[in-house]
C-alpha cells in the first residue's frame, strides 16, 4: 500500500513537474489578447456628405448606419469593422431612422425627402439588400424612427415642418401577418395625442423606444420634452403624459431603452444622457460631435456622430464621420 501510494505520488509530482515547464501567457499578452477581440473605438463611415442619422444593430452585432442626406446605409460586420454597402444611393431618398428585425431579417428604414416634396416611405430590406416591402406615410407624414412593439412596427411621426399651422405628430403602426415576414401588412395611426406636438411647428416627435412591459416614449425634437404612452390591455394607446424633467431637451434626438426604466437619450448638442423614466432624473453619461442616436449590442454603446446641427446650418462638416464605441453606462438605480 506504501509503495503504490509513493508511486503515485511520485507520478503526481512528475505531471506537475512537466505542468510547471509549460510557459503561461504573461499578464501582457492576456491584456493584448482582451484588446485585439475588443472592437475599434471608432468606426469611419466613408463620404464627405454622410450624415449618418441612425444606427441599429442585429442580433449578432452587425451594424446598420444610414445616411440622412444621400438615403446610403452602411453596415459594420462584426469583427470585421469596415464600412461595406448595403444599401446604395438612389434607392431611398434620405434615410433616417433605421432598425434591424431579427424575427423578419429585415433591416426597416424611414426613407423621406428632406425637401418634403416627395411621400414618406417605410421600406422594408432583406439581407442581402434588397427591397421587399414598401409603406407610405399618409397624410404627409414624415417617418423619424423605428421601434418593435410585442412584434409590430412603431414609427414616430415628425411632420412636414414647412406646413404652417403644424401638423399633428403621430406615432403609427404596422402590423403583418405574419411575425417573420414584412410584407402584406397594414400600416395605420395608433396615437395623435395632442402632447406629440409642439403649437409653434418645427420637426415634432423624433425617437421612439418601448419598455418591454407597457409603455412607449417619445421625445419631441422641438420642444424638449419627453413623453410616454401607455399601452393598453387589447394593445390600443392611452392617453400621453410628459415625463417631468428638471429642464427642457436640447434637439433630442435618437432614442434607446437601456433596461425597463432607463433610456438613453441623445441632443444634437453632444450630450448623451440616462433619463430615469421613474424620477425624471438625468445623468449625462458622455459628449460627442453632435450625436445623432446611439444603440447598444452587447457590452458596448454604439454613438452617430451624425453632425445635423452642421447641415441644417450649412456649415462643412468635421471629416471623417464617425461612429464612437463606448462602455454601457452604470448609473444608480
Amino acid at each position: 500500500m506504501k509503495k503504490r501510494l509513493g508511486a503515485a505520488v511520485a507520478a503526481l509530482g512528475i505531471g506537475l513537474a512537466a505542468l510547471a515547464g509549460v510557459p503561461s501567457a504573461s499578464a501582457a499578452e492576456q491584456v493584448a489578447g482582451v484588446e485585439a477581440a475588443r472592437p475599434p473605438a471608432t468606426l469611419v463611415v466613408p463620404g464627405d456628405a454622410y450624415y449618418p442619422e441612425s444606427i441599429t444593430a442585429a442580433a449578432n452585432g452587425d451594424l446598420y448606419v444610414a445616411s440622412i442626406t444621400t438615403g446610403q446605409v452602411v453596415v459594420f460586420r462584426s469583427g470585421v469593422w469596415a464600412a461595406e454597402t448595403f444599401i446604395p444611393v438612389g434607392v431611398n431618398l434620405g434615410t433616417a431612422g433605421v432598425l434591424f428585425d431579427d424575427a423578419r431579417k429585415v433591416l426597416w428604414t424611414c426613407d423621406i425627402d428632406l425637401s418634403f416634396q416627395q411621400p414618406t416611405k417605410l421600406n422594408a430590406f432583406n439581407l442581402k439588400g434588397d427591397l421587399v416591402a414598401s409603406y407610405t406615410v399618409p397624410d404627409r407624414g414624415v417617418c423619424a424612427d423605428i421601434v418593435l412593439v410585442r412584434g409590430a412596427v412603431f414609427i414616430t411621426d415628425t411632420v412636414d415642418p414647412t406646413v404652417q399651422p403644424a401638423l399633428p405628430g403621430r406615432i403609427l403602426r404596422l402590423t403583418t401577418p405574419s411575425s417573420t415576414s414584412a410584407e402584406g401588412g397594414t400600416l395605420s395611426v395608433w396615437s395623435a395625442d395632442q402632447a406629440f406636438t409642439y403649437p409653434t411647428g418645427g420637426l415634432q416627435i423624433n425617437g421612439i423606444a418601448y419598455d418591454g412591459k407597457s409603455a412607449i416614449y417619445t421625445t419631441n425634437y422641438s420642444a424638449g420634452t419627453l413623453v410616454r404612452v401607455g399601452i393598453a390591455a387589447d394593445g390600443s394607446a392611452l392617453e400621453a403624459s410628459k415625463v417631468p424633467i428638471p429642464r427642457l431637451l436640447q434637439n433630442p434626438d435618437g432614442i434607446r431603452m437601456l433596461d425597463a426604466n432607463r433610456l438613453l437619450v441623445t441632443e444634437n448638442p453632444g450630450a448623451l444622457n440616462v433619463i430615469d423614466v421613474r424620477t425624471g432624473r438625468i445623468t449625462q453619461v458622455g459628449t460627442f460631435d453632435q450625436p445623432t442616436s446611439v444603440v447598444r449590442s452587447g457590452a458596448y454603446l454604439w454613438v452617430a456622430e451624425g453632425q445635423v446641427l452642421r447641415l441644417q446650418q450649412g456649415q462643412p462638416p468635421n471629416l471623417p464621420f464617425k461612429i464612437q464605441r463606448a462602455p454601457v453606462p452604470i448609473t444608480d438605480l
